[in-house]
């Protein structure tokens, strides 16, 4: 392969590292971490995605893109290598997570859990035991960044053609983006390098170097050992980074605190009530399931506690209010509080952070913007069809018309006989008392509403200057089992998920939040 050729390649690879290469390598002479510990580990927090075997075949497969890894292939992506990743970079991975994917860092687990993890996923693939230990690649002391060094890096990208790819700007919009795909046959989004603070590889001009260095395995972006100088290769590391067009943020970590304050009085559910205005929003990063263009990156979350009841506003960015989901073209945007129905270590629970599991399931408050408008008035076909003449169901509570030709006017009540799904229990059909349902899951694909009178959340959501501002309020403890319960002074858990209407948000494909610890004020 030429040097234009490879340089060509990384163009577009370089951050397009699928979920959770979570390999370790044999660099290391002796294992730091005990593989049968990190089984159970592994049961609870990656077989979701990665499958029980890890062939990446787990029950939230279907749901993720990019794909989740199959670590019995012997091929893994972040590595300071030429073929297999050390331990220390597996752990790497699993402390920090990879930004753009599903694969969350587990900062939550300690650093001997995350090592028993290393150990069990090293078991999972012969490749560990049959090859030799390898040395990590060298990377030479990092040079300051120049006019000059710059121009050599934009010389490379050009010549490369890294911009059939990435584009002229780095904005992952060339003519070959919609055409590549990696060796299992998933396709490959070329990485937009004008954003900061999400390569896949990490976010320091080190980390590019030694993706350049080493490659990625299953792509077509080789090493670049043999065919680039260390000023070239800096060069380009640091052209790549230059094209973003903010500075990199600092992020909080994954797993933060939810601290729920007491207040006296009631917790309205009017996101814009003074009791909102001035309570203090804690930053919950967001990490996407189903990879897209824009992408929610955090949600700003406020709580307020008054011994009888919780609240929780969601304030998030998103340039478009999508509140219309009436035909199949359309989709809304929505947001989720979730919640553990049984114990466990806060911000740590047995319970998957995907929707929970059949042993551990868990209790969802969903805020639809749809829904929002149905409370003020029942929407029908008209909303859809403004120029249709007559209702498919004429037959409206005190309207009937003999009249098939007679125009009737939506209205917020129709005659529950000619409305199927409510004739049997539809819940989807229920008229809306608030935009918030009520529901239960146990594992990926297992939603289940619960009955109308446990309907008790209230909710409501206001959008204005670019961002959704939604609160929810619900008693701290009901009598119903399939609610979470809370109480003052108690540590517990929670997560949060975002849906964007506008990028065709729905279902699985959503941004979402690990568990984050949930503290709730004690006092009177």
């Amino acid at each position: 392969m030429t040097r234009t050729v490879r340089l060509a390649v990384f163009s577009f690879i370089l951050a397009a590292g699928w979920i959770l290469p979570l390999l370790a390598g044999p660099a290391d002479a002796a294992p730091r971490g005990d593989a049968k510990k990190g089984e159970a580990l592994y049961a609870q927090k990656c077989a979701v995605c990665h499958g029980v075997t890890g062939k990446g075949d787990g029950v939230a497969e279907f749901v993720l893109f990019p794909k989740p890894r199959d670590l019995t292939s012997g091929k893994f992506k972040i590595r300071s290598t030429s073929s297999l990743p050390t331990d220390d970079d597996l752990f790497r991975v699993v402390t920090q997570g990879i930004p753009g994917t599903a694969m969350p860092s587990w900062t939550v687990l300690s650093d001997v859990q995350r090592w028993d993890l290393v150990a069990y996923v090293k078991s999972l693939s012969p490749v560990f035991a049959q090859q030799k230990a390898l040395k990590p690649g060298l990377i030479p002391p990092t040079p300051k960044s120049t006019p000059a060094l710059l121009e050599t890096g934009k010389k490379f990208y050009a010549e490369a053609e890294c911009l059939k790819c990435h584009g002229a700007t780095g904005k992952g919009d060339g003519e070959s983006a919609d055409t590549l795909k990696d060796e299992w046959g998933y396709p490959i989004v070329p990485y937009d390098f004008t954003i900061a603070g999400r390569m896949k590889g990490g976010h320091s001009v080190r980390d590019v170097y030694r993706t350049l260095l080493n490659g990625i395995g299953g792509t077509p972006m080789p090493s670049f050992a043999d065919s680039l100088s260390p000023e070239e290769t800096w060069g380009l590391a640091y052209y790549v980074m230059s094209l973003a067009k903010e500075p990199q943020k600092k992020t909080p970590a994954e797993a933060g605190a939810v601290r729920v304050k007491r207040v006296a009085g009631d917790l309205p559910a009017d996101p814009t009530a003074a009791a909102w205005r001035s309570a203090a929003l804690q930053p919950v990063p967001l990490r996407t399931l189903w990879l897209r263009p824009q992408q929610a990156t955090a949600v700003r979350v406020a709580a307020l506690h008054n011994g009888k009841e919780i609240g929780f506003l969601l304030e998030w960015d998103d340039p478009l209010a999508d509140q219309a989901a009436l035909g199949a073209d359309q989709f809304r945007d929505a947001a989720a509080v979730q919640l553990p129905l049984t114990a466990g270590k806060a911000a740590n629970p047995e319970a998957s952070y995907v929707m929970g599991d059949a042993r551990q399931p868990v209790n969802i408050w969903h805020w639809k913007s749809d829904w929002q408008l149905d409370v003020a008035r029942y929407r029908d076909r008209e909303d859809r069809y403004a120029a249709l003449a007559v209702d498919d169901m004429p037959f409206v509570r005190g309207l009937r018309s003999s009249d098939p030709q007679a125009a009737v006017a939506p209205t917020d009540s129709h005659e529950p006989l000619f409305l199927t799904a409510r004739a049997v229990n539809n819940p989807m059909a229920r008229p809306r008392r608030s935009a918030v349902e009520n529901i239960n899951a146990a594992g990926v694909g297992t939603i289940t509403s619960q009955p109308a009178d446990a309907q008790i959340i209230r909710g409501e959501g206001r959008w204005a200057d670019g961002k959704w501002r939604v609160v929810m309020v619900r008693s701290l403890r009901t009598e119903n089992p399939r609610d979470a319960q809370l109480q003052p002074g108690q540590e517990s858990a929670v997560a949060f998920a975002v849906w964007d209407g506008a990028q065709r948000d729905r279902d699985g494909q959503k941004a979402v939040s690990v568990w984050q610890r949930l503290l709730l004020e004690a006092g009177k």
